[in-house]
């Protein structure tokens, strides 16, 4: 047996710290760069787990001269295999930014803010992305909760830090 082989199933999905001998979620988050990756790396796992991988996951920083943003963007494009046959021509790409939270927007400029909480629980997002890969934005996504991340407690300290050393 190799080390490839060896290695756990949950590496095979993300960067995770969970379960692990790296920093825990809390402290991980504190003190990342991005500290919006453990958020990204649970909605990998649960995406993947659900069989809608995006075809895209970014996570970064923006900088435009205005206030500072961290954001994700999941993203299947047009002709993305997990896109039902509705939404081929136009894909699909949710959004989540610690300024403005989650949006869903297509290539033919539709858009729509989604009603969850700024860290919503994966299960909701997963819920959304979902809908829109099936139905598109021609559908109205309602959210079948109002369920926070697990972890949402450790990224809002992180996110409070992270406005304080940027705001000066």
């Amino acid at each position: 047996m190799s080390a490839i082989d060896e290695r756990p199933a949950a590496e095979a999905t993300g960067k995770s710290t969970r379960d692990s001998d790296q920093l825990p979620v809390g402290e991980a988050t504190w003190a990342l760069t991005l500290p919006q990756l453990p958020y990204a790396d649970a909605l990998h796992a649960a995406l993947d787990e659900a069989g809608l991988q995006p075809g895209v996951l970014e996570a970064g920083l923006r900088e435009d001269g205005r206030r500072p943003e961290l954001f994700l963007r999941l993203c299947w494009p047009p002709l993305h295999h997990g896109l039902a046959d509705a939404v081929q021509d136009t894909g699909v790409t949710l959004a989540w930014s610690h300024v403005t939270g989650w949006t869903a927007h297509d290539a033919d400029g539709r858009s729509a803010l989604l009603d969850v909480d700024e860290l919503a629980d994966v299960a909701l997002v997963v819920d959304a992305a979902r809908h829109f890969t099936r139905r598109g934005l021609a559908d109205e996504w309602l959210p079948p909760g109002t369920a926070r991340w697990t972890e949402a407690v450790y990224l809002d300290v992180a996110l409070g830090l992270f406005d304080e050393r940027t705001s000066r």
